[in-house]
């Protein structure tokens, strides 16, 4: 299944030095880097086996009525 249309903050600055370098644009560039690391399994590889699911909290849902329970 592909994923598309996922917006992650990144550096700009970087990613365009580093795609002006390469003479090739910023979505390039990530949509190449992106594929290696899926093609070539690197997740484990660059975050480890650890538990990551409390590096970033779930976005807080806005709730019109809340119970006051």
């Amino acid at each position: 299944m592909a994923t598309k249309n996922i917006v992650v903050p990144l550096e700009v600055e970087y990613l365009e030095k580093a795609a002006k370098k390469r003479g090739i644009s910023r979505t390039k560039l990530v949509r190449f880097v992106m594929e290696k690391v899926v093609n070539d399994e690197l997740v484990p590889a660059i975050l480890g086996d650890d538990d990551l699911s409390n590096v970033e909290p779930p976005p807080q849902k806005y709730r019109r009525f809340r119970n006051p329970a």
